[in-house]
């Protein structure tokens, strides 16, 4: 982050200025949980999913941006089948 152009620094606050809100908005998302219609409003069900979605979606946009590989929260785990 030290070597960064003043433009490469303003992209990186950008990024973060769009991860930050999506990270709360999942933590509230799970506050419509316990309920699943309501009147005519439907909760969405892969609401939590479909957020942190996004939110990793915007984390990787940001590894790219600085050239770094995501760490282990990021990865798509492998599946291997050990017999």
């Amino acid at each position: 982050m030290d070597n960064l152009a003043p433009p490469e620094l303003q992209q990186v606050r950008l990024y973060l200025q769009q991860i930050y809100p999506l990270e709360t908005a999942i933590l509230s998302a799970t506050d419509n949980l316990d309920t699943d219609q309501a009147a005519v409003w439907r909760h969405n069900r892969q609401e939590v999913q479909d957020r942190m979605g996004l939110f990793n979606r915007w984390r990787l946009q940001l590894c790219q941006f600085l050239g770094t590989p995501p760490g282990p929260g990021l990865q798509v785990p492998n599946n291997r089948i050990i017999i």
